[in-house]
C-alpha cells in the first residue's frame, strides 16, 4: 500500500478488513522505522502468532517497511521474505510458525507502486531483494489521500477531479466517528448538519498539509461540543487552521459569495453595463445587426432589453468568475471599505483568465448550436470568433480577445458590487 504522508493508508485497510470480517479481525501496527535490529522483528513476529494462537485473525500492518536497515536501502525486505513464502519466522535454530495472516507493508518513501525501489542502482536493487519481495506480493493499492494528484504550486489539476469525492467520504467518516450528535436521519439515511460554507471549504480547500490528520484535526479543534450544526462560528480562528491549511483561503471559502439568485442577476446586470462602456469607448454605437465596419452592436441595450440567450450569457460569465479566479490562485473574500481597488499582477494573470473566459464562452455558444463563419450572423447563429485563443490572439484586429482581457480586468469592480474583492493566495505545497 503506497501514499503520501497522511493519505490514510492504515485507516483504509483497518476499515476494509474490519468490514469484511467484524470481530474476528485483530490489527497490528508496527513502523520499521522505529525498529533498531531484527531482534525487534522477530519480537513483532511473536505478537502476531500469539493473535493466531488467541483465535483471532493478524492483519498485521508494516509502516515504511521501504526504510533503510544499517544504512542499506530496502534493507528489511530480505527479512520478510521467508514469512511472506513460508508462514514461519527463524529465531537462531528454531523455525516459527506464523499461521494465517495478512500482511500490509505501507510504504513511507515511495508514494506508488511505479516509484518503489526506482533510482536504485541495478546492483543495490537485486542485492535488496526487490524483485524476490514482489513476486511474493499478492496485490497493491496506490492510496491517493485527500489531496489532488498533479498539482502545481497547489492548485487543483484536472487530471484528478475525483479528490472532491474522496474528501467527502472521509470528512463523513471523521464526522460520523468525532462529532455523530450532527448527524440527522433525513429520507431514512443519517446526514451530518453542517452549513454549506463549511462544507465547501473542506471540499475545496487546496490542500491539507498533512492529509487526513490534517483534516481530522480541524474537526478537533473545532467547536461542536453541544452543538446541533456545525457551524462557521464552530471554526477555529485563522491562525490555527494555517497549522494544516491555508487558513485565509479556508475562511474565504466558508464565506465565499454563492453567486445565484438576485446576487447572480444584479452582478449580470453589472457587467453587462461594463460592456456597454467598454464597446461605446471604442466608438461602438446602438444597431439592429453587429457590424464591425460600421461600429454597431445590437447588445448596446439594457439588460432586460437583451435576448434571452444573451441574458444568460452574461449570467453564466458571472457564475464561472469563481472557477477562474480559483484556478489561476486567487479568491474572493468580504471587502473592507477603507481597501483599494484591486488589481491582477502581471499580463500573465491577465491572459489566464482571458482565455478561459474566452473558452467558456465557446463551450456555451457551442452548447446552444452555434458554428463558427467567417462572418457573424445571430440570426443563423454563425459566430466569427469560435476560434481557438491562439487564433483570435493572431489577428490583425484582434478586438475579441481584448474584450475577454478588459472583462478580467473588471471583475474586481464587478465583485465590488456585492462587497466583495480578489486576493492572490499564498503558494503552498503539502509538507513532508
Amino acid at each position: 500500500v503506497f501514499g503520501a504522508p497522511g493519505s490514510g493508508k492504515s485507516f483504509g485497510i483497518s476499515q476494509v478488513a474490519n468490514s469484511l470480517a467484524p470481530g474476528r479481525i485483530k490489527v497490528l501496527e508496527f513502523n520499521l522505522s522505529q525498529f533498531k535490529s531484527t531482534d525487534e522483528l522477530s519480537d513483532a513476529l511473536h505478537q502476531v502468532r500469539d493473535v493466531n494462537l488467541s483465535g483471532k485473525f493478524p492483519l498485521v500492518f508494516w509502516d515504511e517497511f521501504d526504510t533503510p536497515l544499517s544504512g542499506k536501502p530496502l534493507g528489511w525486505l530480505r527479512y520478510f521474505l521467508a514469512p511472506m513464502q513460508d508462514g514461519a519466522f527463524r529465531e537462531g535454530q528454531l523455525v516459527h510458525p506464523i499461521g494465517p495472516a495478512i500482511f500490509v507493508f505501507a510504504g513511507g518513501t515511495s508514494e506508488s507502486m511505479a516509484s518503489f525501489g526506482l533510482g536504485l542502482d541495478a546492483e543495490v536493487y537485486r542485492a535488496a531483494k526487490v524483485p524476490d519481495f514482489i513476486s511474493r506480493l499478492k496485490g497493491f493499492v496506490n492510496v491517493l489521500g485527500p489531496n489532488p494528484r498533479g498539482t502545481d504550486e497547489g492548485l487543483p489539476s484536472t487530471s484528478d477531479p475525483f479528490y472532491v469525492i474522496r474528501r467527502a467520504i472521509l470528512l463523513r467518516s471523521i464526522l460520523w466517528r468525532n462529532a455523530r450528535h450532527l448527524f440527522q436521519l433525513k429520507d431514512g439515511v443519517q446526514t451530518p448538519n453542517i452549513d454549506q460554507g463549511v462544507l465547501r471549504a473542506f471540499l475545496k480547500t487546496r490542500f491539507y498539509k498533512h492529509g487526513i490528520r490534517s483534516m481530522e484535526s480541524v474537526v478537533a479543534m473545532s467547536q461542536l461540543s453541544g452543538k446541533t450544526k456545525y457551524e462557521r462560528s464552530s471554526l477555529p480562528p485563522e491562525a490555527q487552521l494555517d497549522l494544516h491549511v491555508d487558513g485565509q483561503e479556508f475562511l474565504a471559502l466558508v464565506q465565499q459569495l454563492v453567486l445565484d439568485g438576485e446576487t447572480l442577476e444584479k452582478l449580470a446586470v453589472a457587467f453587462h453595463n461594463y460592456f456597454c462602456t467598454q464597446q461605446e469607448e471604442r466608438g461602438y454605437t446602438p444597431g439592429e445587426v453587429t457590424d464591425e465596419q460600421a461600429r454597431k452592436h445590437s447588445s448596446l441595450v439594457d439588460f432586460s432589453d437583451l435576448p434571452p440567450d444573451e441574458q444568460e450569457q452574461n449570467r453564466d460569465t458571472v457564475r464561472h468568475i469563481n472557477d477562474k479566479l480559483a484556478a489561476s490562485g486567487f479568491i474572493m473574500i468580504p471587502a473592507r471599505s477603507n481597501e483599494p481597488p484591486f488589481e491582477f499582477p502581471g499580463i500573465e494573470h491577465v491572459d489566464r483568465l482571458a482565455r478561459m473566459e474566452h473558452e467558456r464562452w465557446m463551450r456555451m455558444k457551442i452548447a446552444d448550436g452555434w458554428k463558427p463563419g467567417p462572418e457573424t450572423d445571430k440570426e443563423k447563429k454563425i459566430h466569427a470568433d469560435l476560434v481557438s485563443w491562439e487564433e483570435l490572439e493572431a489577428r490583425e484586429d484582434s478586438t475579441a480577445a481584448d474584450k475577454d482581457r478588459d472583462f478580467v480586468r473588471a471583475i474586481p469592480g464587478i465583485l465590488a458590487e456585492a462587497g466583495y474583492t480578489v486576493v492572490e493566495l499564498r503558494p503552498m505545497k503539502p509538507e513532508r
